[in-house]
């Protein structure tokens, strides 16, 4: 339904055919929307038409067409049943609909659901688009934004742009390639780690802490066959440890590695262990003769020495006699330096003596000066003891005089208050016999409390005269070592 100023007026629809001028509105010059018909003139005015009229002439209320000034209107029910009954095309003509009818029927006509297609519509999902009706459907079910589907994978409900934006970029269930791009191109995103930890690309760290990082593939031929760090047993002493520190470390220390003889003889290759045995009896092992220590200086290969003590058996004989004979003589020139050596031994022997005199004497001087220096020290300690016990004896003195007088003091008034109390209590009785008894308890308990606090007095200086400070430290010797 359409006015002329889209709020008031009258229809402005398209009619099939052209309405007579009696039910057209002289304002909006449209058929007239709840005709009012005048009392003066006879014209007919829409009902929104005269009331925006007299809003706009507020001072005159005369009739818009011959402005009588005694203007006057009633309905005109009969124009109104006869203009709402006429025919009209949809407003949507234009855009291809066919549909004409009465001017009743066009308002359901355009608004019911199942009426025009092609009247423009909002989206029912809220995502704010405008179209034809006939579109509607489809759009709301297979192009709206927010429309509400199903995702494929984990079947949550949500809104399309949801569950195509933000929920496929968290779904759980939703495919991925294997990052390191392996065969498997569908794996759920909840299994990309444990993938991972089977993916035959993934790079990781080699078990033996070498620190190589290859592919999982690669991972068991390297730890078993290439690791350096790997676990090995010596061929050799069947010990076990990394292949880098029994290749190298070891190999080198291993006591049962086979090593070649150093003399290349024909044992050819001995084991660590024994290498030194072997030596001592290499056939083939440079040694000097024989005879060396008697001055024969060649050197030949141990299989060769017999023949050569056969060979020089004479000049052997020659150097042996020679040592001999120097060693004679280094004899008696031995014999000679051990008299001189009695000599002197003798001559030290009188020295420790002469010395062993001098210090007897040395000790005895020592111990009268150190019985000397422990006598002064003894004096001058008892002096510095009697000079303290003075001055602590009078300050204790003085402390404990105030402290009897003090309570001297405390005992008077205690006793003043006593008496103060049996005087008040002697008063009250009335009988003399009782003031005699109360009399005589008084006098009792006066002597008894002065008695009291003379003998407090007096044991107190007691105390003091039988805590003697002058202790005798004759009998206590400070320096004896």
């Amino acid at each position: 339904m359409a006015s002329c100023d889209g709020n008031s007026g009258g229809y402005e629809y398209e009619f099939v055919n052209t309405p007579l001028d009696m039910f057209i509105c002289k304002i909006c010059q449209c058929p007239s929307k709840k005709p009012h018909l005048s009392a003066c003139c006879g014209h007919t005015f829409c009902k929104s038409c005269l009331e925006a009229a007299k809003k706009a002439t507020a001072i005159s209320n005369a009739c818009p067409m011959c402005r009588s000034e005694e203007f006057s209107t009633m309905p005109n029910k009969q124009a109104d049943r006869f203009v709402r009954s006429l025919h009209v095309y949809c407003t949507n003509k234009e855009k291809g609909c066919k549909w004409r009818g009465e001017v009743n029927d066009i308002t359901s006509h355009l608004d019911n659901s199942d009426g025009c297609q092609f009247r423009e519509v909002c989206c029912s999902n809220g995502c704010g688009k405008s179209l034809q009706r006939q579109y509607l459907t489809v759009h709301v079910k297979t192009k709206c934004p927010c429309r509400k589907v199903n995702c494929w994978y984990c079947h949550d409900t949500g809104e399309y742009q949801f569950i195509e934006g933000q929920h496929k970029k968290m779904c759980l269930k939703f495919p991925l390639p294997c990052p390191n791009k392996c065969e498997a191109n569908s794996i759920p995103r909840e299994d990309i780690d444990e993938h991972r930890k089977k993916c035959p690309l993934e790079e990781v760290n080699c078990p033996n802490g070498c620190g190589t990082l290859l592919q999982q593939q690669y991972l068991n031929h390297h730890a078993e066959n290439i690791c350096r760090c790997r676990i090995v047993q010596c061929q050799h002493c069947r010990i076990s440890g990394q292949h880098q520190f029994i290749e190298g470390e070891h190999k080198d220390k291993c006591s049962k590695f086979p090593l070649p003889c150093p003399n290349r003889c024909e044992v050819g290759r001995v084991l660590r262990e024994e290498l030194q045995e072997h030596i001592q009896v290499c056939p083939l092992e440079i040694v000097s003769c024989d005879y060396h220590t008697v001055g024969c200086g060649t050197r030949m290969a141990r299989k060769d020495r017999s023949k050569h003590n056969r060979k020089m058996m004479e000049q052997h004989l020659s150097f042996t006699l020679q040592q001999l004979m120097s060693t004679q003589q280094n004899l008696v020139a031995t014999q000679v330096e051990g008299a001189n050596m009695k000599q002197q031994l003798a001559l030290a022997h009188q020295q420790i003596g002469v010395l062993s005199e001098k210090l007897e004497h040395f000790e005895n001087k020592t111990g009268q000066a150190l019985k000397t220096t422990k006598a002064t020290m003894r004096k001058e300690l008892k002096q510095n003891i009697s000079v303290a016990e003075k001055n602590v004896v009078g300050t204790l003195r003085k402390e404990l005089k105030q402290s009897i007088a003090d309570t001297e003091k405390k005992v008077m008034q205690k006793l003043d208050t006593t008496q103060q109390e049996l005087t008040t209590i002697s008063e009250t009785f009335k009988s003399a016999q009782l003031d005699k008894k109360v009399s005589a308890q008084h006098g009792t308990i006066v002597t008894v409390s002065a008695q009291h606090g003379a003998q407090e007095t007096h044991d107190q200086y007691q105390y003091y005269d039988q805590y003697d400070y002058h202790h005798q430290y004759d009998d206590y010797d400070y320096y004896d070592y």
